[in-house]
């Protein structure tokens, strides 16, 4: 295939840059998505004070809620309810409020055991004196990393491709303007 005219070069790189740009823009912002995905859930109760629940992405983290001793009802192992016929049950330990239910978890998980060893954790910290603190965690960020991280990596090195073709966009035109009589 020939190269366009000289005349030509800077409207086919131009073209190019904005294509590119284009398709930057979605796994950029898929890519951010995904990297702020709420998969962290942290519970942290006080002394004889109010427990608190935020959930936390690799980006920024927010409160869920702030209970008194006196709103927390307990904590209970939530089962899926799959209509599917054949499928794992699923499980997933949840803060019963006067609020409502919260979940102490993101995902769910096959593992029984898991989701009532940490239910039995709150549990037992909420049954006893309370003289200590109380902080625990579920961390289930690291499928949103390596998802977002790859998106954010495609796109900006799409991006960087984009900023490449305008600046042969640039040299084109001043070229193009310096040949013109």
């Amino acid at each position: 295939m020939r190269a366009p005219p000289a005349s030509r070069r800077s409207r086919a790189t131009a073209i190019g840059a904005t294509a590119f740009l284009m398709l930057a823009l979605p796994f950029l912002v898929l890519g951010v998505f995904f990297l702020n995905q709420k998969a962290r859930m942290d519970l942290r109760c006080e002394p004889q004070g109010p427990c608190v629940l935020i959930r936390s992405s690799w980006l920024g983290q927010e409160e869920v809620g702030r209970y008194a001793p006196a709103d927390i009802q307990g904590v209970e192992v939530a089962r899926s309810r799959s209509t599917r016929r054949g499928a794992a049950p699923i499980f997933r330990p949840q803060l019963q409020t006067t609020f409502g239910v919260q979940p102490l978890a993101y995902q769910w998980t096959e593992s029984q055991e898991e989701a009532q060893a940490f239910a039995d954790t709150v549990r037992r910290y909420l049954a006893g004196p309370r003289t200590d603190v109380l902080a625990v965690f579920q961390d289930d960020r690291k499928a949103s990393l390596r998802v977002g991280g790859a998106f954010t990596v495609v796109g900006l090195a799409v991006l960087a491709l984009s900023l490449w073709l305008l600046s042969r966009t640039l040299a084109h035109r001043k070229a193009e303007r310096a040949a013109a009589p």
